[in-house]
């Protein structure tokens, strides 16, 4: 099942800025559109949303039955073969290497919008998707560190000025909104995953730190249900991953289970923030282009 379409501008009509929305495991594309509904009826009036699917196979995930019976094949974004404990899930030791169909499918939607007329400029996750969504956002400060700081040690000398090249595509996210998150590590693109992991070790040898230590500073807006089973999850992704302060990211936690917001105070809070960011960043993301 392909991403849902992009609508393209009916003649006279402005191109729309596109956000790219991940799903969470033993879900879908299509599943995930239904349950952000809500949500994108809001957005819709500034922003394409685009509903990309996981390439790989997967029983059904939380609360997709008996709602979504028969709405199958459910997808996931870790092969079958990532099997983790909540053990695992709470020390952060399970696997942060984002895999290549699932990279490959983003470079190719990313291109397709890019070719449309439209830009990616945010992304939405929800559970499992959110994992992708931070390390899209991981990776993409991670570049623009070592392209600002080419000697710095932020980014292994095994990264050539190609990789960074090859990994522009990453440019582009500019905010982005995580519901019901799921738990750390992100999952980073491999070259810069491994980047990282390099010279993590590289600079612990000299010093306290690395890029293992760096909190993500891209605007992101945390929506966390207060009633669901996961909420430790979430909040051990925002404390260590993501630098929570003006300008940076925000928490919202709402009387919710491992869902969408349903109460419309709850959704239009989400999309004044969506909004209000965008607004803020729109103009200066003119300047660089």
């Amino acid at each position: 099942m392909s991403p849902s379409p992009s609508p393209g501008p009916r003649a006279g009509e402005a191109v729309k800025p596109t956000i790219l929305a991940f799903h969470g495991s033993g879900s879908n594309g299509t599943i995930h559109t239904v349950q952000m509904a809500r949500l994108t009826r809001h957005l819709k009036p500034v922003f394409d949303i685009v509903s990309l699917e996981a390439p790989f196979p997967s029983p059904a995930g939380p609360g997709i039955l008996p709602f979504f019976e028969g709405c199958g094949p459910f997808k996931r974004w870790l092969p079958p073969s990532e099997k983790v404990t909540i053990e695992g899930m709470k020390s952060g030791s399970a696997s942060s290497i984002m895999p290549q169909p699932v990279t490959s499918l983003i470079q190719s939607i990313i291109h397709r919008i890019s070719l449309s007329g439209s830009r990616v400029v945010g992304l939405l996750g929800f559970s499992q998707g959110t994992r992708v969504v931070a390390g899209l956002l991981k990776a993409k400060e991670l570049r623009r560190r070592a392209l600002a700081s080419p000697s710095s040690t932020s980014i292994s000398e095994s990264t050539s000025e190609l990789d960074l090249e090859a990994s522009s595509w990453l440019d582009t996210f500019e905010f982005a909104v995580s519901v019901c998150g799921s738990y750390p590590p992100p999952l980073i693109p491999e070259i810069l995953s491994l980047s990282i992991s390099v010279a993590g070790k590289e600079k612990e040898e000299k010093e306290e730190g690395g890029e293992k230590d760096h909190k993500i500073e891209t605007p992101t807006l945390h929506v966390q249900g207060l009633q669901d089973e996961w909420h430790w999850a979430g909040k051990l992704l925002i404390e260590s991953v993501y630098e929570v302060a003006e300008g940076k990211s925000e928490v919202f936690e709402f009387q919710m289970g491992h869902h969408y917001p349903v109460l419309a105070e709850d959704t239009e809070r989400i999309r004044d923030w969506v909004l209000g960011t965008w607004g803020r960043l729109e103009k200066e993301v003119e300047r660089r282009r």
